[in-house]
């Protein structure tokens, strides 16, 4: 890297550079530089406890979702059904020194199902120095004990994945109660905590692209700001894997379709870069078919979702 050697491992950070959206790479460059390349520190932890979580998701598989185990055995998926149903991580195994950690970042299945993520606050010793991503699928409100232990740090970002709206969120992340979804959503603003910001992360794929609209609309309603204040809120990425799901990788008619759906859109540009990003494969939307018709036996198919299944 340093050399400016091209590393297909970070094919994710390029992408996102050439369509404009920082990366990772140029985000943790602007904080740290090269300086602990010599003297290396743990300044930030990503870190998973296990991946019990409640929801479905369409773009999920049991790696991540303990939910998802009987319909990957029942795909054949065995690449995750090998980790078994619960994969649990010992926070007894985190010894390693973080007294100098200043970004811990949560993931799950879902954080708010675990309470040895809990544990893992309690050992953490200088909390008021860290700045804490914490991602969840929205579909619990913590109690008092989570709230205290968040009052301690120094930030927190709150990651609420919303890939949708209506029946669009019902679908793509499947165990969603929109109904439930927005009443949680307006407890995090009513909660407003001096040292939190709450950020709502979209990720397209080809179920739910022509929803975006209809949810930043909805986001809209919940902060009662115009557009041009949105795209500072919203947080939101492209999916590559699972290949049936990649929006970049469906029909040129299909693109064009999407396109034109969004034009003169503020995410217009970003939207069309990463559809022009790869090249059409027959043997990846011809699984997103079979896909569709594995999803379509657990509940109807949204007519936006429906849009492009149909062309495809």
């Amino acid at each position: 890297m340093m050399n400016n050697e091209f590393i297909d491992g970070c094919r994710k950070c390029y992408r996102d550079e050439n369509l404009g959206k920082k990366s990772y790479r140029q985000l943790f460059n602007e904080r740290y530089g090269q300086k602990f390349i010599t003297n290396p520190k743990i300044k930030e932890l990503e870190i998973a406890l296990g991946n019990r979580c409640n929801f479905k998701c369409v773009d999920c598989n049991t790696r991540f979702s303990s939910s998802w185990y009987d319909d990957d055995k029942l795909l054949g998926r065995t690449q995750y059904t090998n980790y078994g149903r619960e994969m649990k991580n010992d926070i007894k195994n985190i010894n390693f020194n973080l007294l100098e950690l200043n970004q811990l970042k949560v993931l799950g299945g879902e954080p708010f199902l675990d309470k040895r993520y809990l544990e893992l606050f309690e050992n953490i010793k200088n909390p008021e120095e860290i700045n804490l991503f914490f991602v969840t699928n929205n579909s619990i409100f913590p109690n008092k004990t989570w709230i205290e232990y968040f009052k301690k740090f120094k930030h927190i970002n709150f990651n609420i994945s919303i890939d949708g709206v209506y029946d669009v969120a019902e679908f793509v992340r499947y165990g969603t109660k929109f109904s439930k979804f927005e009443k949680n959503y307006k407890r995090w603003l009513d909660l407003n905590l001096d040292n939190m910001s709450i950020i709502p992360h979209f990720v397209f794929h080809n179920l739910n692209i022509l929803n975006f609209i209809d949810t930043v609309d909805w986001l809209k309603e919940i902060y009662n700001k115009d557009i041009g204040d949105m795209i500072e809120i919203i947080s939101y990425d492209f999916l590559d894997k699972p290949e049936y799901l990649n929006c970049s990788l469906l029909p040129g008619d299909i693109k064009q379709h999407i396109i034109d759906e969004y034009e003169g859109y503020p995410f217009w540009s970003n939207i069309i870069e990463f559809l022009e990003s790869s090249t059409t494969n027959n043997e990846v939307y011809r699984n997103f078919k079979k896909y569709l018709s594995f999803l379509r036996l657990r509940s109807e198919i949204p007519k936006q979702s429906m849009e492009l299944f149909k062309n495809v």
